[in-house]
């Protein structure tokens, strides 16, 4: 039968998490149950005092331990001190919205065998949210409650079985604490761990532990036990594994089965549908490749919310080892973080008719095409299915050469090279002689005329440069493509003089071979070998830091949108020096340059040649030129 229900809270530390715990508890506590501290003997005098005022106030039982006796113990003093209750054992860095409570209780109820209930948190291992076994950001009290909300209406009192239950929220069933008993004080000590014993032994007594998914709490984590908190996990992670062998073996079993995921996926979709608040919904198809893709798929979404739209971005999801991961990949839907909504993922084509579904439902009224790489060929249809207009912008050239970048090695060992475009026959003779990084095993002739029907059913066709334009109408005759440039190059953009003599040489962005990473080795090598004045730094990172160190190139590493000029400046090159091979459609590095005020040399081809001609902001090298000669230019370029 239903016992009466008793809230839990052990004090230790954090004076303003505990007033926001404590505030938010007293708002969720049903009228009739009870609300008891225990104050472990806190270092802190202002939460002491906080506190026993509080307590004289009315607004909780409060019980201080006259020395610090540790979380288990503090749990156990609260459990002697309600009797044949409920408990609802709560940290003191949670947040805690009204209606969970009720939601908790009556998952508890929902089986006979139910030991306990855990609701889902932003950090709460197997039962965090938006993410499992993440620490995910903390919400403020506004938004939990906002998500418990959802979680309610969408999930209702579903709930799961969980091997054990998490003790930063943690509703234990009276009989089945009067069974088990409290913590292992004399075990676990400080705290970590003692809830998994618990609900361990509980298990051994036939008792179930549930976690509801219509129920969600904020949960800061760490607060009591601070630098502390790593090293007690270690120690009673093993002691939990020699008390119970297989501990480690039950968790890894559940994750893997992780009997939550459809709920965590409804969240998911219902905070998209709350989220879009009736505004018209665009859907903008991309990789997870990140680079200037990512940076231009997340510039539209931008000017998208701007018109009042509602942008959504359908990616890959990355896997943990994309490099041994063979394509394609499922499907991730999110507003355009995919760590905001990770769980929306559908494997096509089986989960086709599953996102179409929900697409509908977020009520899309066009397609935007960037890029399919990694994911299913379905997703192209997706805007013929849904029956809503497409656009195309193209950020390569993967709509007739399948290693998207136009180039290619003439012999196996050989550094890559710019293919010259040749026709279709040459184009499958390149495929068939050298087969890496091909990322999509189709012919030419497919592919050729898979573009051709999927440019004729576009309502555009969109490029950031007339380069690119040109490229494309003349694979595709007739193709007149939009030109969107990516930024605005008539912007004023004052330029430093390099100085004469000795000169520090910026390579910028992530760079491979196409970036033109043997280039840049080949110009270092030289350098060293005729002890030039020449000082290369790559800001950024590269497929091979360790080759470009040993070279003699200083390497930054990677670094964030936003962070570049700033990066730039801090280093104060001469000139930038962009060795990219390949005809580029658009290059932002070159606007990062630029926006740093460096005067920046390239190669003869692609856009990054259209824009230095069309501005003057830097100088022009032919294509293939030797390292010896790139060297001679940096040295002696000066405008």
């Amino acid at each position: 039968a239903p016992a009466p229900l008793a809230l839990l809270m052990p004090v230790y530390r954090g004076l303003a998490e505990t007033r926001a715990a404590i505030a938010s508890a007293l708002k969720a506590k049903p009228s009739e149950a009870r609300f008891i501290v225990v104050d472990d003997a806190s270092p802190e005098p202002d939460l002491a005092a906080w506190l026993a005022d509080q307590a004289g106030k009315g607004r909780f039982e409060l019980i201080r331990h006259p020395r610090n006796l540790g979380f288990c113990a503090a749990c156990n003093t609260g459990f002697a001190a309600a009797p044949g209750c409920d408990v609802l054992l709560l940290n003191s860095d949670i947040l805690l919205p009204a209606p969970a409570v009720e939601t908790l209780r009556r998952v508890a109820y929902a089986s006979p065998a139910t030991g306990t209930v855990t609701p889902l948190a932003n950090d709460a291992t197997i039962c965090a949210y938006p993410a499992p076994n993440t620490a995910n950001p903390m919400p403020d009290l506004r938004e939990t409650t906002r998500l418990n909300r959802l979680a309610a209406k969408t999930n209702g009192l579903a709930w799961v079985e969980i091997p054990t239950g998490i003790g930063f929220c943690l509703y234990i069933r009276h009989d089945c604490l009067a069974a088990v008993g409290g913590f292992r004080a004399e075990i676990f000590a400080q705290g970590y761990g003692e809830e998994n014993d618990f609900c361990l032994r509980a298990r051994q007594r036939g008792f179930l532990h549930a976690a509801a998914m219509g129920a969600y709490v904020a949960h800061k984590g760490g607060v009591s036990f601070r630098s502390a908190a790593r090293a007690l996990v270690r120690r009673n992670l093993a002691l939990l594994n020699r008390l119970y062998p297989g501990y480690t073996a039950l968790i890894a079993a559940h994750n893997a089965a992780d009997p939550a995921a459809p709920h965590r996926a409804a969240l998911d979709a219902a905070r998209l549908l709350a989220e879009r608040r009736g505004r018209p919904a665009v859907l903008l198809i991309s990789h997870a490749h990140g680079g200037g893709v990512a940076t231009r798929v997340r510039a539209v979404m931008a000017q998208l919310r701007a018109q009042g739209c509602y942008p959504l971005l359908l990616t890959a999801r990355r896997p943990a080892a994309p490099e041994r991961t063979p394509y394609p990949w499922p499907s991730l839907l999110c507003a355009g973080d995919p760590e905001a909504h990770p769980n929306l993922v559908f494997t096509l084509p089986g989960g086709l008719p599953r996102l179409l579904a929900l697409l509908r439902r977020l009520k899309v009224t066009r397609v935007e095409l960037h890029h399919a790489l990694g994911q299913h060929a379905a997703v192209r249809g997706l805007a013929a299915a849904l029956g809503v207009p497409q656009d195309i912008v193209a950020h390569d050239y993967a709509s007739f050469c399948p290693r998207v970048n136009l180039l290619a090695r003439p012999a196996p060992e050989a550094p890559p090279r710019y293919c010259g475009e040749p026709d279709p026959k040459g184009c499958a003779r390149c495929c068939a002689r050298d087969k890496a990084e091909i990322a999509e095993t189709i012919s030419i002739p497919r592919l050729l005329a898979r573009s051709r029907q999927e440019f004729a059913a576009a309502r555009r066709v969109i490029t950031p440069s007339a380069d690119m334009a040109r490229r494309l109408a003349r694979h595709f005759p007739g193709l007149e493509p939009e030109i969107i440039p990516w930024e605005d190059d008539s912007a004023p953009r004052p330029l430093r003089k390099p100085r004469p003599g000795a000169r520090r040489v910026a390579v910028i962005g992530g760079i491979g071979p196409a970036k033109g990473l043997d280039v840049l080795l080949g110009c270092a090598a030289d350098s060293r070998r005729r002890d030039l004045p020449l000082d290369f730094t790559l800001i950024g990172g590269s497929a091979d830091d360790a080759a470009l160190i040993a070279a003699g190139v200083k390497v930054t590493g990677p670094y964030q949108p936003g962070e570049a000029e700033a990066l730039i400046t801090s280093l104060a090159p001469d000139l930038a020096f962009i060795p990219s091979i390949w005809p580029e459609t658009w290059c932002f590095v070159l606007g990062e340059a630029w926006r740093a005020g460096l005067y920046t040399v390239v190669f003869d081809l692609g856009a990054q040649a259209e824009r230095v001609r069309a501005t003057g902001r830097g100088a022009i090298l032919p294509l293939g030129l030797p390292p010896e000669r790139v060297n001679n230019s940096l040295l002696n370029i000066t405008f």
